[in-house]
């Protein structure tokens, strides 16, 4: 039989983090499910809204515990030299783990990440806030809150008060509570940004990890995967320099971008990743045990004068085997975010594994066809709850 595979301290840290995320979302949903379901009285209104900014600030509080950690323990994984002087990790449970085996560089990163993640987690909250007291007391209801609102005052004025409500909570529960608005316009709500930047962040620190670990080595490659995105796909492969200095190769902020696009290509000006989400990964690379041609071919393919970064470099095969990966990957997120749904609400029926949860989803069994009426059915009976 094989051996399970432990996961890394830092992945089950982070997976804690977006399950918190998750459950906040479904406890303000659920509280304004039984605010709709009163009416909207006035005294109801008030202790929903004290409920709400009670759960968001038990979620600022709880990732206060657990993102310190998550981003310190990822560069013990990935220094072991540092990890080994950790052992044994149950005297470090509190805070950071032991910060006195990184470096002042690597202990600056983290206290640089820490914050960033946490400024986003907090400007997340308030934003969940604001949108709910303008949905829940202001005549601008924004989004789906406000269409759904119409249905439910069509509801009371048919003499039935609840008509509406059904659809109001199966709305929310599908797109969620806005927490930020992208660029493109698109809503983000409170679990899916805060699983996108719990999955940044952590990959930041997976990249910075490596990048600090020799402050010596400048030269570094940007892992390649051929099935990749459009934004990424002319940085992939390529070697960079980590100070910008080096005569011969790209600066690494050409790749990753720069926060000040005036300032210099130095790596704290730098975003630590192509884009929010990405997978890519860096490496130290070095010219030892390489024939001159092959230094060449390299620098040659690094260079952007010779190989313009506008340029997609993908086949048409390996785009489509993009797009089909894509797919696939957002049926298993939309399966994933079930499974967490699943837990939370029924979490005696949920099997403990989403191997298990998908297994028989896929097969479309009597378990998973029970799972999903246990869940239908706890979701009704939160509804019903008016007291």
């Amino acid at each position: 039989m094989a051996k399970k595979i432990r996961q890394p301290e830092s992945k089950r840290l982070l997976e804690r983090l977006i399950a918190l995320f998750l459950r906040a979302e479904t406890d303000i949903i659920n509280e304004i499910a039984r605010l709709r379901a009163k009416q909207l009285i006035d005294y109801h209104t008030v202790a929903a809204l004290e409920r709400v900014q009670a759960i968001l600030n038990e979620l600022q509080t709880e990732s206060w515990k657990y993102v310190p950690k998550m981003i310190e323990q990822t560069f013990y994984e990935r220094v072991p030299e540092a990890y080994r002087l950790l052992q044994p990790r149950e005297k470090h449970q509190a805070g950071y783990y032991n910060a006195r085996v990184l470096t002042s560089t690597q202990h600056a990163v983290v206290d640089v990440l820490v914050g960033n993640l946490m400024g986003e987690i907090v400007d997340a909250c308030n934003t969940v806030d604001t949108t709910l007291r303008g949905a829940i007391i202001g005549p601008q209801q924004p989004g789906v809150i406000r269409n759904i609102a119409l249905e439910i005052s069509a509801g009371m004025q048919a003499g039935d008060p609840r008509t509406g409500l059904p659809a109001f909570v199966d709305r929310l529960r599908r797109e969620g509570i806005r927490a930020f608005t992208d660029r493109a316009g698109r809503d983000w709500s409170l679990h899916t940004y805060g699983s996108m930047v719990l999955r940044t962040t952590n990959r930041q620190a997976e990249v910075m990890a490596v990048l600090t670990a020799d402050d010596a080595h400048d030269l570094y490659q940007i892992s390649s995967h051929g099935t990749t995105c459009k934004l990424c796909a002319p940085y992939e492969g390529r070697v960079y320099s980590k100070s910008g200095n080096d005569p011969d190769f790209p600066p690494l902020a050409d790749a990753f971008g720069k926060v000040d696009p005036a300032g210099p290509d130095i790596l704290s000006n730098t975003w630590l990743n192509i884009h929010p989400g990405c997978l890519h990964s860096v490496y130290p690379w070095t010219a030892a045990g390489r024939t001159p041609e092959e230094i060449q071919k390299i620098k040659d393919f690094s260079n952007p004068a010779k190989n313009p970064y506008s340029v997609d470099p993908r086949t048409q095969k390996q785009v489509e085997a993009y797009r089909k990966k894509e797919a696939g990957r957002r049926k298993w997120l939309a399966d994933y975010r079930q499974w967490e749904k699943y837990r939370i609400t029924i979490p005696d029926a949920t099997p403990k594994t989403f191997a298990t949860f998908q297994k028989h989803k896929q097969a479309d069994d009597a378990k998973y066809r029970e799972w999903k009426r246990l869940y239908r059915e706890a979701n009704r009976e939160s509804d019903a709850d008016i007291d």
